[in-house]
């Protein structure tokens, strides 16, 4: 949990999601009103409930702050860096605009975009003079070696692509003139915003080439459910390690009321983030994990709770589908 002056004030007990603030006082002070916030999903397979989280978080921090959110579902970044289908890709951006919008994102409030825009690509080339291949080397996901392993990267060049498509989402904002930016996202995603404020600085003593952008960017990173099977985070490309709501329901079944220990942390998180319920909720589920060694059918009891939350979320992605 974020506990910053600033951050306490603007979200309130909506801080609760988030793990890591980078700069995020600097954006959320009191006074600050030219706020943007940005974010965006990565469309290679149906929400895990990692995912569904930040969906959901998004939207619980678009009505708290009442400022526009940019929500970007990014298929040519992840047809660069991962191996997916176009066709696919093109399926699951459509469901997943959709969805937010069921989830009550609100469009008079900010705006859902893929990266088949034409502002943001030209963005991207604009920006891409301002960083260089020890940039994009530096500054990283953490993962990827995790997901060569399992095949699943695209080539370094596409990977540079991507990231180039994403800074310049971030970098929107200051693109049509706006001095504070709030970019959400998990904390395995901050590599982004450090790329986008090496642009600013650089764009800023660059002399005759400047953008002519004075830009504050600020970050808050949403916590992180853990992956089942021991994985170190629920991942949308490697299907062991999560649930998702294109799963069937009987594999739902068989891995949210599992009773193996790797996966116990993971489902507490899972319904802490990803659930919707109410707090009264929460605290009977935290209580029955907390003493899941002395009441296992308490504990039992919750995720059955939490397999029927999962598999409405599912019945409504499955609506949202064209």
């Amino acid at each position: 949990m974020v506990n910053l002056p600033a951050v306490e004030e603007r979200l309130g007990t909506l801080r609760t999601r988030f793990s890591h603030a980078d700069g995020a006082e600097s954006v959320l002070r009191p006074g600050v009103e030219d706020l943007h916030v940005v974010t965006g999903f990565g469309p290679t397979n149906a929400p895990t409930a990692g995912t569904l989280s930040v969906m959901i978080g998004t939207v619980e921090l678009q009505r708290r702050l009442n400022v526009p959110v940019t929500a970007v579902i990014s298929e040519l970044g992840a047809w660069n860096s991962r191996n997916v289908a176009w066709a696919r890709l093109e399926q699951v951006r459509d469901q997943m605009l959709e969805f937010l919008r069921a989830l009550g994102f609100d469009e008079t409030q900010g705006r859902l975009r893929s990266h088949v825009d034409l502002d943001n690509l030209t963005r991207a080339g604009k920006i891409a003079r301002f960083l260089g291949r020890r940039d994009f080397l530096e500054h990283r996901e953490e993962l990827l070696e995790l997901y060569e392993d399992h095949g699943l990267l695209g080539s370094e060049v596409g990977l540079t692509v991507d990231a180039l498509y994403t800074v310049a989402d971030i970098l929107e904002p200051a693109d049509r003139g706006h001095h504070h930016v709030l970019m959400i996202s998990g904390l395995e995603e901050a590599y982004f915003t450090e790329l986008a404020r090496l642009v600013v600085t650089r764009q800023k003593s660059s002399g005759s080439t400047s953008l002519n952008w004075s830009t504050k960017i600020g970050a808050l990173y949403f916590r992180v459910i853990e992956g089942l099977a021991g994985y170190p985070k629920m991942s949308k490309s490697i299907p062991d390690s999560a649930i998702h709501l294109g799963m069937e329901a009987d594999v739902l079944s068989v891995r949210i009321t599992s009773e193996s220990p790797a996966d116990q942390r993971a489902l507490m998180s899972a319904m802490e983030l990803a659930s919707g319920w109410d707090l009264e909720t929460l605290n009977t589920a935290r209580y029955a994990y907390q003493h899941r060694d002395k009441n296992q059918a308490a504990w039992g009891k919750a995720k059955e709770h939490y397999l029927t939350t999962f598999l409405t979320f599912a019945e409504q992605w499955r609506a949202c589908a064209r």
